[in-house]
């Protein structure tokens, strides 16, 4: 699991925020959306509709660290179920758990757990062929420039950015 507090675990939140973006109305407070797949969203990318939560609505207004707080609590939550399902992931380098960990936020670990052999190639250690099979995914269209630089950092090890 990556501690969020850690060098490497800033340097995947502040890829994450950037990758999920936010809605604001004019005083920068983060405001609910829909986002492209429909789902009812606030903050970085907190899907309302799949995970409520209460006292926040499709009205509701929060600020950066309600945003954050809630940002956190949701990658707490995938990081479980990411150890859970593939705990070899836990043995790989923080670039690269980052990679797992920023799919399953973006599409859920069940569409994670659909990327079945780029998973196998990175169990095996074959990064390259993995971050190449990133992209020839219908996910690598929908999301662009994220699944290039998601792949460009499977394939490497080390952080990267567009």
């Amino acid at each position: 699991m990556l501690d969020l507090n850690s060098d490497d675990g800033r340097k995947f939140l502040a890829q994450l925020k950037r990758h999920e973006g936010a809605k604001r109305n004019l005083d920068g407070r983060h405001i609910a959306y829909r986002c492209p797949a429909g789902a009812l969203t606030i903050g970085y990318g907190h899907n309302l509709d799949a995970n409520p939560v209460p006292g926040i609505a499709a009205s509701s207004q929060l600020t950066d660290d309600q945003a954050d707080r809630l940002l956190s609590i949701d990658v707490q939550r995938y990081a479980e179920q990411l150890d859970l399902k593939l705990p070899w992931a836990k043995d790989l380098d923080a670039p690269r758990y980052a990679v797992l960990l920023n799919m399953a936020f973006n599409m859920g670990l069940s569409g994670l757990l659909g990327f079945k052999n780029t998973l196998g190639m990175i169990k095996a250690g074959q990064y390259a062929s993995a971050g190449a099979g990133m992209l020839e995914s219908k996910w690598a269209k929908q999301v662009k420039g994220r699944a290039v630089e998601l792949s460009r950092q499977m394939t490497t090890g080390k952080w990267a950015s567009i």
